[in-house]
């Protein structure tokens, strides 16, 4: 191994020194094995210890502060001397303990500092937040910023919200940034240049709306928009017919939460442009939540909504789609997971006279979709006679697993439109009337049978075995070609 070139010593190194994906928790309080790994490495021998002490860049990476919770102030000094000039990568959360060595570095190296990714949950203590002062300087190399604290809620009820004092952040100078998260509101006035980069930003407790369009209009490479609704007050005043519109034809993640205030997400959702009609869209990901069914005009809701369904599903056609609703909410969502998370969640509230209009827009909405798997948790009403477009639009559905009340209501609609042409699956979710569920299923399957297309496997492994007759499993194993799973099989 001696005949290796430092260049390869140097980059399997550096590769010990990358982060897992995940991003950063809220937290941030895990502890890794990087740092020790790389102490360890410069113990191996005196060839290994020459290059890693002349590799500062190695160093200024492993700056992630549960690292350095439970060391000796001794280990703490050799660290910050082995890091020299290098870029610094400092993550995690800030302890009492940590505080004093961590906020040297920031204060002496902050135009060296590449990623902050930290919580500070004492951030608005008066003697802590003067160590913050940093941030108003300039930050040359940093391209990833996000701090959070995690504050109570119910200290915003007896306090106003702090808004971040230092402005402008960076000194309006940080031409590398390109993640941008502050859970904390702030100061800021356009143009702010270093926005300009973004390709990542998020707005939480947001105050301003009209100035949150102008930055995103500013922001032309934006691929994710995280937007959490001001708690305490209006982001706008009424309806504001004036509002700039912003295009962002890159944006691939749209999330949006705690919108106390009806109309901030829908002037949000109306304004933002993504791309001209027939040009594909790049949404990846969407989170849009309800609105409360207190606003008067669910129509003009839904219109805002579906654009954003719409734009989803011709980006990324879901392959998994699942229907639910507690009344009077219907939740739409892509069960994919994408780093974690569905990679569309929304929710619509209805009412009597809104259900049949909002299904079809969604059924236009979901044109380019090549669904295969269905899950359906739907409360038996007599509005559910409105989901029948959908279903009828769903030619490529393969796997439906279906939950709760809707059971027989739900078997009728299938026989009478024929739906689902390429349905080779049933999963039964669980549920104990067997005389009232296995009934209208049996008579389907025997349906599909005549009509040339059996189905190949009914699951019933999350029924009660107590409850499932022996009339209806001999009834069942009669139907041609049909597999059943059983309760008793659920173990095999």
């Amino acid at each position: 191994m001696d005949a290796l070139p430092p260049e390869i010593y140097w980059n399997i190194f550096m590769i010990n020194t990358e982060r897992d994906n995940e991003t950063l928790t809220l937290i941030g309080s895990s502890s890794d094995h990087r740092l020790d790994t790389a102490r360890r490495c410069s113990q191996v021998c005196q060839l290994w210890r020459n290059l890693l002490l002349d590799s500062s860049s190695v160093w200024g990476r492993l700056l992630h502060i549960p690292n350095l919770e439970c060391t000796t102030d001794a280990w703490r000094e050799v660290v910050a001397c082995r890091i020299g000039e290098a870029s610094l990568w400092i993550t995690g959360k800030v302890t009492d303990s940590t505080r004093p060595f961590i906020f040297a570095i920031l204060q002496e190296k902050w135009q060296n500092v590449e990623q902050l990714e930290v919580t500070d949950n004492s951030l608005y203590y008066k003697d802590v937040l003067a160590t913050w002062s940093f941030l108003e300087r300039e930050a040359p190399k940093l391209e990833v910023f996000q701090l959070w604290t995690n504050m109570p809620y119910e200290h915003f009820r007896k306090n106003p919200e702090p808004i971040l004092p230092f402005s402008p952040l960076f000194s309006n100078t940080a031409p590398r940034l390109k993640i941008f998260t502050l859970w904390e509101p702030f100061h800021f006035s356009l143009p702010t240049p270093w926005m300009a980069n973004l390709h990542s930003v998020t707005f939480a407790s947001a105050r301003n709306g009209p100035l949150i369009l102008s930055a995103l209009k500013s922001m032309p490479s934006l691929r994710e928009l995280y937007v959490s609704g001001s708690r305490l007050e209006p982001m706008f005043r009424g309806e504001e017919n004036d509002l700039d519109k912003p295009y962002l034809p890159l944006l691939e993640s749209l999330i949006m939460v705690n919108f106390d205030n009806p109309m901030d997400m829908i002037l949000l959702l109306e304004s933002i442009t993504l791309s001209p009609a027939g040009q594909r869209s790049l949404l990846q990901k969407l989170f849009i939540p309800r609105v409360d069914e207190t606003f008067p005009d669910h129509q003009r809701v839904h219109r805002a909504v579906t654009k954003w369904i719409h734009a989803y599903t011709s980006a990324s056609p879901p392959r998994h789609l699942s229907l639910s609703n507690y009344d009077p909410i219907l939740t739409l969502a892509d069960m994919r997971i994408v780093d974690g998370r569905e990679a569309m969640k929304v929710d619509l509230f209805f009412d009597n006279n809104q259900y049949h209009v909002t299904i079809q827009e969604i059924v236009a909405s979901l044109r380019y979709s090549v669904i295969e798997e269905l899950d359906v948790s739907l409360a038996d009403s007599p509005l559910a006679w409105s989901f029948r477009p959908l279903f009828e639009a769903l030619h490529s559905v393969t796997r439906l697993t279906v939950d709760r009340s809707y059971f027989e209501s739900f078997f009728d609609d299938i026989l009478q439109f024929s739906l689902f042409p390429n349905l080779h699956t049933i999963d039964l979710l669980y549920n104990n009337y067997d005389t009232v569920v296995i009934p209208p299923v049996i008579h389907f399957l025997k349906q599909r049978v005549l009509t040339g297309s059996p189905l190949s496997v009914l699951d019933l492994s999350s029924f009660d075995a107590a409850w499932l007759s022996g009339r209806n499993k001999k009834r069942l194993d009669k139907i041609p070609g049909l597999s059943v799973i059983l309760p008793e099989d659920s173990d095999v």
